[in-house]
Formats: structure tokens, C-alpha cells, sequence
């Protein structure tokens, strides 16, 4: 018996032979058509089955492996469209000899519809269908393995072109050596991607459609162990190098059309999509390398075996005049896998491009952030930082929870909110059940911005009033009321005769409830003295912008008193100092007992995926909706309402409010220590995990900061003069983090000092 099924001939049998054959082992009496097929025998009986018999030099090992992952499929994917093996009473496959005495193996497989897609108009759409189906077949064999998958040698697969090069005596003069030793360069990288036993054949061969859709995936002899992307590469092939007469789309447009319907079920690496081109070269080469010799050897049947031969060489022509990298380019942009590489200096692109000082970076000298992993940040450069300032990441950067969901989210539907879905009305219901009862109706927003500026909207339908009453250093968004309502942020000479402003909790004032009250009353009357009754009054609940201060809940109780006595509601701005950051509760007015009017949410509610809210009652949400309605198109989506439970997820699971709370004691303690020993540090305020640390003037603490980055930690100034420290981290933060932090500043501490 020959080693290679492709040494030995066919079987051969006649027509009456065959039709004996199937009526003896499995009872069926129909009419036979030969089908076609180079190294084994297809028949067509009836209209329902195909009467498969093997080339006398395949082993059985490898046709048991068939049935075995046919089987498999209908057990995992019923509805993938696969013929079914029909028993010869106990036995799958049953032992023929054939019309030249040569015993061959025999099996009787159920048809599935459709015509070859071979030779038929490929469109965008059919490509796309056939990414598709190559995906679904790999991922209903998922779990399949068999001992004959992983010996298998066939000169088809993508892996085997050197081999088969040198086997078919390819010379290095040939045009198709370069791609050879291109494909060869590459193929030690597959050991490093995931890999399974695959059909490794879902061309337009093995693909059946019925009026361009495709309804069955045939032929499994080809089976065998190999790298995911491997299996994809024949499949991209088989749809690049298509025989159409007519070409209704570019090859890159198909490529493109082929992974998205790969990918909306099984996504790629970068580093699978890296390869991907060079595998399809390997395919086109090998056809034309084995169609070569094949038609030599095999003069009776030269137009079966060179059909594919001008499509191969068109398609290698047109991919191999790309450079490995070029090409890998070309399809990671495809693939939706391309990073965006630096390039020359991003500073100076960046400051033509966006604006110049009107949206001005961290630091001194800017860092060019890269990735991220729970606490730390890592820039272009390779140098980690310890993450002390950014609270959008809540939960820590790039957490595997939230991406996940997100990404799986994004890959089934994100549009927006004017339609039902579970994962918004469960964000809305989990927020409302950390607010007291009072606080009932949930409304989504894109970021703490809009949230404050809807909230603003609220309040003046809910009051008629028209002037806002806010902290004398407070920050409350970006759009232009927004602005007018965040002095910190305004230029010299700037306030709106709408807006007063009111004293935060410094230590040294008065705050009890009457004192505030009583502050809050004068700010309103001078806001009604230029024309406007007070709507709202504006807090931020941590008072961050002003340095970080903990109000008694007497000035708490103090501000909502003296906005209600004008007539104006009270909002607790949690945008900066929510989502469990001073611990154990998720918000930090909780800590006051006093019920806000409206409570604003933003910044970590998506861990880095927009998305806000405001929360207050039914009957001010009623009020509005007489006269106006509220839509934000990207306000909880289904993918930013997949982050905001995620976030909600993580915190519960890891119980990080709680922890927050130990943490911060930790910060609390250090840096007091510090600062009672250096003479540029002043006051520690810390409430959970956010503290202010004051610098004894601006310069030493813009100084300060940028040593403290040359130290490997990051941080941000704040206060009215610009000189406190804030530290405000992740809440991912453990100990060994605010050691870590600490030991930084104290050496940036020494570095600052004249002579450091």
C-alpha cells in the first residue's frame, strides 16, 4: 500500500458495483451519479446520501477521526448545517474491495443542500458568510481532539510548504522560492497560538449555498491539529483566489468582509492576524507547487487538478508584491488589530492638531501613556508609574472584568437608549438601591458634565429660579454653563451675575448648620440683588477642588437648609469623590445623614467608558417631563450600561469600598508622618482613598510634582493656590501601594530641596 494518498490511484469502481454496494451494507436501492474527486470516490445516491470510499491508502485511524468529529458537531452545534454519518448496522465505516481487488474503506453520509460555492459570484456578503462559517465549525470541533489529529502529515497544510517545496523539487530560481522562504521566516510563531483540530478544508469547495446562502459544510477529510489562524488562512484563500467569471469585489474588500463574519464569533489576536497573510501565501504556493506535479504525473486529469491554478496565480501576484509587513498592515487594519505606532514626536503633532495650550497636558515633560494594569501605568518608553491621581480607572486599569463585558457587549449591539434592554434598567435599578428611598429615578448621561447640566435643567423647571449658588473653588464640568458654574476654572475677572459663591469647610470657620445656613441665605440674596432667585446650589461632596476637606454633617445639613429656605435645590456632585472612594458607602454625602436634592455621577462609573447620571426624585423628573423630554444618544448604551454594572461588580466582589477605608487610614498615616518632618509640607486631609497634602507654596509644588514623576508615581495640585498635593488612586490601591507612593514623595521631597 502507498505511503500518500495522493501516490495511490483512486478507487475504482463501476456504477453497478457501487449501486450493489450501498444496498448490500445499508438496505439503500437508488439511482448513483459519480461526483467529482482526485484522491477517493464520491457518489451521489439519491438525493439524500453520498457514499464516500476512501483511498485505499488512507488509514482508518483518520476516517474514524471523521466520524468521531461529525458527531461532535451535532452534539454541540445541532444546527450546523454538516452531513451525518449513516451506520452499516454497528459499524460507521464498513471494508469494500474495489473493482482492482484493493480493500478501501467505505462510509454512507447524509447530503445537506445547496450548490458548491466554487465558481460562483462571491460578494461581500457571501465572503462574510464564510468567515462565518469557518469560525462557527472551529468553535463547534472546540473540545474535540482524537489521537489521528495530531500526527496527521498532508502536503495541504499551510504549516508543510517548505517541505512540499523541497519535495516537488522547487529550485531557487523559481519565482515562487521568495514566498517560500517568507512563509518559512513566519511558521515557528504558530507553536505560540492557540490551536485545535480543525476541519482545515471550509473552502468554497466544501461550501454549499442555496440562492447565496450558504446552507453546508462538507468533507472533513482533511482534518487534522493546527493553529487557529491556520485554518482561517485556507478558508481567507479559498474566497481571495475565488473562480468566479466575474469579480463583484476587490480581494481586499473580501478579505475584510471574510473577518468580520470570522470575527463577530470568534475574534483575533493581533498576533494571529500578524501571520495571517504570510498563511495565505503558504496556500496559494502550495496549490500551485502540488498542482504542478499532480498534472505531470496525472496527464488524464490535468482539468481538475489545474483549475485553481490562473485564480492562485493571480492572488499570489497580487499579495506577494507586499512586504510581510506591508501585508500584515494591510490586514490588521482589516482585522480591526492595528496599533497606531508613534511615529515622530507626538508632542508637537498633537499641539498642531488639538489646539495647542487651550487643552494643556501633565507634567512638565508629558508622558506618553501605553498601557495599564490594575494600579500602575506604563509609558512608551517601558518605565512603569505607580497611578496616584487617576479615579476614572476605579477599579484599576485595563481590569479584565470590565473589558471583557464591555467587548462582548460592543460585539452583539451598542446604539441608543430609545430601546429596551436589560443592562440599562439594571444599572439604573442597582444605583438607586445605594440612594436613600427618596432618591428613586435614575438618569443617564454621558459624563459628570451633562449629568450636573441636566441636573441644572431639572432644577429650574422644578423652581422657576434662574441664578446658581456654588463653592468659591469649585469645578463642576466643561460645557458653557457648566464653565460659569466652576470658579476654579475661571479666568481673572470672570463671574456671572447669576452665579454666588460660598465658603467650603475650611477648619477654621464656623460649621455648624445655622452659621452655613445663614452663608448660604447671603450668597442668595446678592445672587437676587443682580436679578436671579437661586435654582440650585452645587457642592462637590469631598470639596476636592478646594483641597480636599470633610464637611461636619452640620455644613451639610447647613447648605441644604439654606438652599431650600430660597427655594433652591441641593446637588451633591459625586463625580470625583462617589463610587466608594471614602468607603463603606458608595457616596460620600451618606456619611452627613441629609438626603440631597439631586446627586450627580460620573468619571469612574465606567472605568474609562463614558457614562453618567443623575439621581433625585420621581416627582422633580415628573415636573420636567410636562414640558420637555430627555435623550442623549450615547447615554447608557448597552455597552456603557455593560461597564456601569461591571464597575458595580468589581466593587462588590472585592468589597472595595471597605477596603478603601483601611487603605486610606494607611495614606492618612504616612503621609502625616512625612509631612511632620519636612518643613514643605503642611496640612494632611484624607478621606478614604483621596487625600490633599499642602505644599508650602505653588512652585515648590509644581516642582514637587514633576520629582515626584521622575520617582515613578503620578499625582495632581488642586486647592485655590494651586499647592496641595492630591492624591486620589485607584481604588485597587492595597498598602504595599501607599508605601510604595510614600517612599516616592519623600524622595521627591529631597530632590526639590535646593541642592537635591
Amino acid at each position: 500500500m502507498a505511503h500518500d494518498v495522493l501516490d495511490e490511484p483512486a478507487p475504482r469502481l463501476t456504477i453497478d458495483g457501487v449501486r450493489r454496494l450501498v444496498a448490500e451494507h445499508w438496505g439503500v436501492d437508488a439511482e448513483v451519479t459519480p461526483l467529482a474527486s482526485e484522491r477517493d470516490v464520491n457518489v451521489l445516491v439519491g438525493s439524500s446520501h453520498v457514499l464516500k470510499v476512501a483511498n485505499p491508502a488512507e488509514s482508518r485511524a483518520l476516517l474514524e477521526m471523521e466520524v468521531a468529529a461529525m458527531r461532535h458537531v451535532a452534539t454541540t452545534d445541532p444546527d450546523l448545517p454538516v452531513p451525518r454519518t449513516v451506520p452499516a448496522g454497528n459499524d460507521d465505516i464498513v471494508t469494500i474491495t474495489d473493482d482492482d481487488g484493493r480493500a478501501c474503506l467505505a462510509r454512507l453520509i447524509t447530503t445537506v443542500p445547496g450548490d458548491q460555492l466554487e465558481g460562483q459570484l462571491i460578494t461581500e456578503d457571501v465572503a462574510e458568510q464564510v468567515g462565518a462559517a469557518t469560525a462557527r465549525t472551529a468553535q463547534a470541533l472546540r473540545g474535540f481532539f482524537h489521537p489521528a489529529a495530531g500526527s496527521r502529515e498532508l502536503d495541504w497544510d499551510v504549516r508543510a510548504l517548505p517541505r512540499v517545496a523541497a519535495r516537488w523539487g522547487l529550485t531557487a530560481d523559481d519565482p515562487l522560492h521568495p514566498v517560500v522562504e517568507r512563509v518559512a521566516a513566519v511558521l515557528p510563531r504558530l507553536a505560540a497560538l492557540p490551536s485545535q483540530v480543525h476541519h482545515a478544508d471550509v473552502t468554497l469547495t466544501n461550501l454549499l449555498a442555496t440562492d447565496g446562502t450558504i446552507t453546508g459544510v462538507i468533507d472533513f477529510g482533511d482534518m487534522c491539529f493546527t493553529a487557529d489562524v491556520a485554518d482561517l488562512a485556507v478558508a481567507l484563500t479559498s474566497v481571495l483566489r475565488n473562480t468566479s467569471d466575474t469579480q463583484a469585489a476587490s480581494p481586499w474588500e473580501l478579505a475584510g468582509a471574510a473577518l468580520r463574519g470570522y470575527q463577530r464569533i470568534r475574534p483575533l489576536s493581533p498576533d494571529e492576524v500578524e501571520v495571517l497573510g504570510e498563511l495565505v501565501l503558504s496556500r496559494l504556493v502550495l496549490g500551485t507547487i502540488i498542482s504542478r506535479g499532480r498534472a505531470a504525473a496525472h496527464p488524464d486529469n490535468t482539468a481538475y487538478i489545474l483549475q485553481y491554478d490562473d485564480a492562485n496565480t493571480r492572488t499570489t501576484t497580487e499579495l506577494a508584491q507586499l512586504s510581510p509587513s506591508e501585508l500584515a498592515q494591510r490586514l490588521h487594519r482589516l482585522a480591526g488589530t492595528r496599533v497606531v505606532e508613534a511615529g515622530d514626536d507626538v508632542a508637537t503633532r498633537r499641539a498642531t492638531a488639538m489646539g495647542g495650550t487651550v487643552a494643556p497636558l501633565f507634567y512638565d515633560q508629558p508622558l506618553q501613556i501605553v498601557s495599564g494594569e490594575g494600579a500602575w501605568l506604563t509609558a512608551a518608553d517601558g518605565r512603569r508609574y505607580l497611578d496616584a491621581y487617576n479615579n476614572v480607572a476605579v477599579v484599576g486599569h485595563a481590569d479584565p472584568t470590565v473589558a471583557l463585558r464591555v467587548g462582548r457587549q460592543l460585539g452583539r449591539l451598542n446604539t441608543h437608549s430609545r430601546y429596551l434592554h436589560p443592562e440599562v434598567v439594571e444599572l439604573a435599578e442597582r444605583i438607586a438601591a445605594t440612594m436613600p428611598d427618596e432618591l428613586d429615578t435614575v438618569l443617564f448621561t454621558t459624563s459628570g458634565t451633562e449629568a450636573n447640566e441636566l441636573a441644572w435643567r431639572l432644577a429650574t423647571e422644578w423652581t422657576g429660579g434662574t441664578g446658581a449658588l456654588i463653592v468659591e473653588h469649585g469645578y463642576h464640568g466643561t460645557t458653557r454653563w457648566m464653565a460659569d458654574l466652576s470658579s476654579n476654572e475661571w479666568p481673572p475677572g470672570h463671574r456671572p451675575d447669576a452665579v454666588g459663591t460660598f465658603r467650603a469647610p475650611y477648619a477654621d470657620g464656623d460649621l455648624s448648620a445655622d452659621a452655613t445656613a445663614a452663608m448660604v441665605r447671603a450668597v442668595a440674596q446678592d445672587v437676587a440683588a443682580r436679578g436671579h432667585r437661586p435654582a440650585l446650589l452645587l457642592a462637590d461632596s469631598g470639596f476636592t477642588s478646594e483641597g480636599v476637606h470633610d464637611a461636619p454633617p452640620s455644613y451639610v445639613r447647613g447648605l441644604r437648609d439654606g438652599a431650600h429656605a430660597e427655594g433652591a435645590l441641593w446637588l451633591a456632585d459625586e463625580v470625583q469623590i462617589g463610587y466608594g472612594r471614602t468607603g463603606p458607602a458608595m457616596w460620600r454625602f451618606a456619611t452627613s445623614g441629609v438626603v440631597p436634592d439631586l446627586v450627580t455621577l460620573g468619571k469612574p462609573m465606567g472605568a474609562g467608558y463614558p457614562i453618567g447620571a443623575v439621581v433625585t426624585r420621581r416627582e422633580v423628573v415628573d415636573r420636567f417631563a410636562e414640558r420637555w423630554e430627555y435623550f442623549s444618544t450615547f447615554a447608557a448604551t448597552p455597552a456603557a450600561a455593560a461597564a456601569g454594572n461591571a464597575v458595580l461588580d468589581v466593587l462588590e466582589d472585592r468589597r472595595l469600598p471597605e477596603k478603601a477605608l483601611d487603605t486610606g487610614a494607611h495614606l492618612e498615616a504616612a503621609l502625616t508622618d512625612l509631612a511632620a518632618g519636612s518643613d514643605l509640607l503642611g496640612d494632611v486631609r484624607a478621606l478614604g482613598l483621596v487625600a490633599g497634602v499642602d505644599v508650602v507654596d505653588r512652585p515648590t509644588a509644581r516642582r514637587l510634582l514633576q520629582a515626584l514623576v521622575g520617582r515613578g508615581a503620578l499625582a495632581g495640585l488642586t486647592g485655590p493656590g494651586g499647592n496641595v498635593l492630591k492624591v486620589r488612586p485607584p481604588l485597587v490601591w492595597g498598602r504595599a501601594h501607599v508605601d510604595h507612593f510614600v517612599d516616592a514623595l519623600a524622595r521627591a521631597l529631597e530632590d526639590v530641596r535646593p541642592g537635591g
